[in-house]
């Protein structure tokens, strides 16, 4: 509403909307601290403030007591004003929320609790069919599946941007971005988390697994100076500062329309619990807030710039080298190493504004870049010749690394092979060759690994969209409510070609000399387009409540390069002495591929409120959708047989009953999820078709469950809390796959088989208690102890070309074993182990929070303390497990119907076990000074 309001007014500041939002919301996992033993909902209801103080305008008054009276008339006037705003906002509030569905809100608590040893992704470790496991301190390498669901087909939002990338999904291409990310831990408030498919105004583009919204943090409405310090284990170190401007009264608004500004920064360092996985993080954080209609409306910005770089295990390492050397062991950087040096910069802008009580109209713009160097090395003694073992083999495992070299394929590259091209890719790696080890693998017919030992590549994409949207909330008509929510993402991402350099050396020169690939002019690039549709339908009293919706999706995606391998030879080219001589296949490549898909929804959720009194609280619901997931960018590329697969579909349906009621909260529901179109790939690694790809959309999956979560708040200072979610996901049809969480190892899916990775159970208990006046007067002191289990996991291995797995769509059957297309995609193709597994764990985790106000002491205004134990009792576990089979150089086939063909890159190795250990016992004490 716009009628004037004196700079003292109270009304539903930004603040305040949120939690409101929150506290109307009956997701499993939310809690009110100021509950106590109150209902949730009946406390929406309560304004924050419905008493104010004007200034009587001046008059010549005869006596006091009319004065009195006049001042007294002209308080409770514009009180009532007030009063009418935030009550009528508060219920504009209630309305728009959505039905009650399996969302998960998780908090500060969540985020206090997941420390600084933890990231954006590991807090979601707190949802029920959420499972989480990273390689190192902070945001490294995270792994997340949801319901099943690979983080790779999971959405991730801040603020409503997606942060995920739209041309690949996810984080990006594999092995990309893995140090760092777009947001961290210390600039979120919150996150929700939409499993499965969420409703059309909370969904974003490319997902068959759900939505991760998170909540960027926001400023404070006092003003004041954060400093804040952490030591912690494995060499942790961070510092940092926020400063909150609190509310700027002034020309550009007085009260809860003044502007506020926050400015925060962290730097933190550390070696790592796994050895030679240093890394360094640094994150900054502007947002400005302008409220504006009495607090209604809210303009925003926010701008994110953060960096990341250290090294990472180049590879899972062997369980027989960590048996020799030591549980986190790793091989020394001067054997090999993985590093990457990223950055990423996000702007947003967002504009909500209140026009009416009927309408609400609201805009966001952002722009984001990412660029990520990645160096890879392996030192040349490494390598192993036809699958013989080398000084650093231990129980037949070897080293394997993400370089030409350590793929096998250094056979490609140099003069007169298939990747040279005069002018364009002319680097000759055995020039960089030690003499002795060059002859050694001459002597074997075979190219020398020097010179593609060592490989850095750089990327570069850069992302900006808009989203529009209206809120419609139109009168009751026959008792019958309505909130229509319409809007749209138009979003664009564009890549560089990944320029990709040689070296022999871990001093890889970014030179067009050591150029391998990614020349040339182009890239990849994705415009999408998408509109969606809601129309909650409140009937009966406000007891039904009906939500059907649709989104409908297009996407024009395509890959374009004027120098790539497979692409068209120019005339010019094809004339040279070299090309007459030689073969030549780098040219000018264009490929593109419209797509579109309509995903229908509906939820349906009954409230038994005003039918029985008795169950107050007590909701039942069901909902049912559609949404996609489209084939990454990388999949344009000329090396890929057939066509680019369409969209992978997602069927859902669930459904669960909810009671929030006065001090406890249960949730329980159902769900089945079943993907079509699957998609699967494979490389051929041997045979006319090397270096070629086949990608698929003949995969299907399956996956149901149970969801539960309770929270009791026990007393005003005791709440307990726990949920746990049972999965059971196959396979349905025998194809193509990826066939791992980590999204490391492709292979084939067998129908029937489990996905691997993915735990059974998954389980979080745990106590939380706070007080106040411990120590002294105002100070408050919080505990949280939990403990969370993670159920049996299936693993893999990896297959040697020579069994019968059945009949492959596009491949066809195992003939006996004369089939050598059969033999080059199985070989070292990944597959379910049904005598693998990981075993179930259970890990504790306990923070102690302490934080003493102060009086008189100048500009300190309070310290807090804070001890966060993650692995309480250091247990050992495994987060990740399997079995491989290394690719290397490999020369014939010696026996069998194949004799003498040429062995995949993979016939030569031996089967070994390997993983990533998960975090041991750690400690962190956090020490925050604010300053006023």
């Amino acid at each position: 509403m716009k009628s004037s309001c004196v700079s003292s007014c109270r009304a539903l500041n930004p603040s305040v909307t949120f939690v409101v939002a929150l506290m109307a919301t009956t997701g499993i996992g939310f809690s009110s601290r100021d509950a106590g033993a109150q209902d949730v909902t009946s406390s929406v209801a309560t304004p924050a403030s419905t008493t104010t103080t004007v200034k009587a305008q001046k008059a010549k008054k005869t006596s006091t007591e009319t004065t009195s009276s006049t001042a007294s008339s002209s308080t409770v006037n514009v009180s009532s004003k007030a009063e009418s705003i935030t009550v009528r906002a508060q219920r504009r509030l209630l309305r728009e929320k959505n039905s009650p569905s399996a969302v998960t809100e998780l908090g500060a608590d969540h985020i206090r609790q997941a420390g600084l040893m933890g990231s954006v992704a590991s807090i979601l470790r707190d949802a029920p069919s959420v499972n989480v496991y990273q390689s190192g301190v902070g945001n490294n390498e995270p792994v997340i599946s949801v319901r099943g669901a690979r983080g790779l087909e999971v959405a991730q939002t801040l603020d409503g941007v997606p942060m995920q990338d739209l041309l690949n999904g996810g984080s990006g291409g594999y092995m990309s971005s893995i140090i760092g990310g777009k947001f961290n831990m210390d600039q979120i408030s919150g996150v929700s988390i939409y499993p499965g498919v969420a409703y059309p105004s909370e969904t974003t583009f490319g997902t068959i697994g759900g939505t991760i919204a998170y909540h960027s943090l926001r400023p404070s409405d006092d003003r004041h100076l954060d400093i804040t310090g952490s030591v912690g284990s494995f060499g942790t170190w961070n510092e940092g500062f926020e400063a909150d401007s609190g509310r700027l009264d002034g020309w550009m608004g007085h009260g809860v329309d003044a502007p506020k500004i926050m400015l925060k920064y962290s730097n933190m360092q550390t070696k790592n619990y796994i050895k030679y996985t240093p890394a360094r993080y640094n994150n900054m954080e502007f947002a400005f807030d302008k409220p504006y209609n009495d607090g209604q409306s809210l303009f925003s910005a926010t701008v994110l710039y953060n960096t990341g770089d250290g090294r990472f295990e180049a590879q899972p390492v062997p369980t027989a080298w960590m048996n020799k050397y030591g549980k986190y062991s790793n091989y020394n950087p001067n054997t090999t190493f993985g590093q990457e040096n990223n950055d990423y910069f996000t702007m947003i802008l967002k504009n909500d504004t209140y026009v009416n009580d009927y309408l609400n109209v609201g805009v966001t713009g952002f722009y984001e870049f990412s660029d990520s160097t990645m160096l890879d090395y392996q030192n040349p003694d490494s390598f192993s010749l036809d699958g013989a073992a080398t000084p650093y083999s231990v129980g037949g495992s070897n080293i394997f690394t993400q370089t030409a070299a350590g793929f096998g394929e250094q056979r490609y590259y140099g003069y007169g092979n298939i990747f040279y091209m005069p002018g364009v890719y002319t680097y000759n790696g055995s020039s960089n060759c030690a003499a002795g080890v060059q002859s050694a693998w001459a002597a074997a017919g075979q190219t020398s690994p020097c010179g593609y030992n060592a490989q850095e590549s750089y990327t570069r994409t850069d992302t900006y969209g808009i989203r529009p949207r209206l809120t419609i909330t139109p009168p009751s008509f026959w008792g019958i409510q309505n909130t229509i929510k319409v809007g749209a993402l138009i979003a664009k991402e564009t890549s560089n070609l990944t320029p990709t350099w040689a070296g022999s050396t871990a001093d890889v020169k970014q030179t067009a000399a050591n150029l391998i690939s990614g020349g040339g002019e182009g890239g990849g690039q994705r415009v999408m387009y998408q509109g969606y549709f809601q129309d909650k339908i409140d009937l009966f009293k406000n007891t039904l409540h009906v939500t059907p919706g649709f989104v409908i999706e297009g996407t024009q995606s395509g890959l374009t390069s004027t120098e790539m391998y497979g692409g068209t030879v120019s005339a010019a080219a094809a004339a040279t002495t070299y090309c007459q001589t030689y073969t030549c296949n780098t040219g000018y490549y264009s490929a593109k591929k419209w797509d579109r898909e309509w995903l229908p929804f509906i939820n349906v959720s009954y409230d038994l409120d005003k039918v029985i009194p008795k169950l107050k609280g007590l909701s039942f619901y069901g909902s049912w959708g559609n949404s996609a997931l489209y084939a990454p960018v990388s999949d344009f590329s000329p090396n890929v047989l057939g066509e680019v697969p369409n969209a992978s579909i997602v069927h859902m349906e669930e459904g669960g009953i909810k009671f929030n009621r006065r001090n406890i909260s249960i949730s329980v529901d159902y769900f089945h999820q079943k993907v079509d179109r699957d998609f699967g790939m494979f490389e051929y690694q041997s045979g006319a078709l090397a270096g070629y790809s086949s990608y698929t959309n003949a995969g299907q999956r399956s996956m149901k469950g149970e969801e539960a979560s309770v929270i009791w708040q026990v007393t005003p200072k005791i709440q307990l809390f726990g949920n746990f979610s049972h999965l059971s996901e196959h396979y349905d049809a025998t194809a193509l796959e990826s066939m791992t969480v980590q999204e490391d190892q492709f292979g084939i899916a067998t129908k029937g088989s489990p996905v691997t990775g993915v735990p059974s159970w998954l389980s979080t208990i745990g106590i939380d208690y706070r007080t106040r006046n411990l120590i002294r007067h105002g100070d408050n002191f919080n505990v949280r102890f939990q403990g969370q289990y993670t159920g049996h996991q299936s693993t893999t291995y990896d297959l040697s070309g020579f069994q019968n797995v059945g009949n492959i769509p596009g491949v066809g059957g195992y003939d006996n074993g004369t089939n050598y297309n059969y033999y080059t995609i199985t070989s070292g193709a990944t597959t379910y182990d049904p005598h693998g597994g990981i075993a179930p764990y259970m890990i504790f985790s306990l923070d102690l929070n302490y934080d003493m106000p102060f009086k008189n002491a100048g500009p300190l205004k309070s310290l807090n303390f804070d001890i966060n134990v993650y692995n309480l009792f250091n247990t050992f576990y495994w987060q990740y497990k399997y079995k491989q089979i290394a690719p290397g150089t490999c020369s014939t086939i010696s026996s069998g119907p194949l004799a003498g063909q040429a062995a995949s890159n993979y016939g030569c190795g031996t089967s070994y076990s390997d993983g990533i250990a998960g975090q041991p016992a750690s400690v962190t004490f956090t020490m925050r000074a604010r300053l006023g």
